[in-house]
């Protein structure tokens, strides 16, 4: 089971107690995969899950909130998720009439959010977003980045989601694809808050823990990257010296060196893989990493005069 399964799986398995947030939860799995028919002047609804535990969640709900008439099905053919789907029926037109009105679902809010006094309370508005999330999210593995999305029917619906979740201070985005509308969360901080939002705490945990083994990882990485540029610097700076301290030995004679530069170029040619540090260390007196580096310069200035005297530069 991966990440998105074992998160899924958590809310479904957060069932509301309060009879006003099972309301809420009910109506925002309505709303996410709800399809309202009239036939005959007679009114069904069906609600379609991919999913066999949020469909036993959505009757456990329905049966909670007004114990209607409920059929269930099973739907199989290509272009299903796992070759299968589930069907929840309401047929009666009655039952369907007073479960849309308790939900606050009203044909004027078919577009947009559902009535305010559904999402009035902050309990309430946790449950709405989660059942939504349910009937019609996604999220990505933690590894392949933060990226958790809703999709939607409705560009009206789309913003009022987006300005609820937005209430608890989780930035989204809304973008079109094909005829339906994707509300996402992007940020590592947004998505963490929102699954805190929805009620996955393990699901949260899992993902903190990602996000502290990325970070470490990501700090030795920019510190190995960090050491082995250094090591890079150092190499291609005693390369450089050694070749003054051999054209000034080849031009003049390392003997002709004032005796604190003849020290220096001994100790570079002997060791031309140690740092200016070490080679400070290296002579008698020692001298620290300034004074190598002065001393150096001077060495770089007699092989450039050298050059230039032989027309090499």
């Amino acid at each position: 089971m991966d990440f998105y399964a074992r998160a899924k799986d958590e809310l479904i398995r957060a069932m509301p107690e309060r009879e006003c947030c099972k309301i809420s939860e009910l109506c925002g799995l309505i709303k996410a995969d709800g399809v309202v028919r009239i036939a005959s002047g007679r009114m069904s609804l069906s609600i379609r899950e991919s999913s066999a535990a949020v469909a036993r969640k959505i009757v456990a709900l329905l049966k909670d909130v007004s114990r209607p008439e409920v059929q269930v099905a099973v739907a199989k053919g290509r272009g299903l998720v796992r070759g299968k789907a589930y069907i929840v029926r309401l047929p009666r037109h009655d039952e369907v009439v007073r479960l849309l009105d308790v939900l606050g679902l009203s044909a004027s809010s078919a577009a947009g959010g559902p009535d305010p006094r559904i999402v009035e309370n902050y309990c309430c508005k946790r449950a709405f977003i989660r059942g939504v999330f349910l009937g019609s999210g996604y999220m990505s593995l933690p590894g392949k980045g933060y990226h958790l999305e809703i999709n939607v029917e409705t560009e009206g619906f789309a913003e009022f989601l987006s300005q609820l979740i937005g209430e608890f201070g989780v930035r989204t985005g809304i973008v079109q694809r094909r005829k339906r509308y994707v509300v996402y969360v992007k940020d590592g901080d947004d998505v963490a808050e929102l699954l805190r939002i929805m009620e996955a705490p393990n699901a949260l945990l899992e993902m903190e823990n990602d996000r502290i083994v990325r970070s470490i990882r990501n700090d030795v990485n920019r510190l190995v990257n960090a050491e082995n540029a250094n090591l890079a610097k150092v190499v291609e700076a005693s390369c450089r010296q050694v070749q003054d301290i051999e054209l000034i030995d080849e031009a003049m004679g390392l003997h002709r060196l004032p005796p604190s530069l003849r020290e220096i170029a001994m100790a570079r040619l002997e060791n031309p893989e140690a740092s200016l540090t070490q080679l400070g260390a290296m002579l008698t007196p020692a001298i620290g990493k300034s004074g190598v580096n002065h001393r150096m310069r001077r060495l770089a200035q007699i092989a450039d005069s050298l050059r230039r005297k032989k027309g090499l530069s």
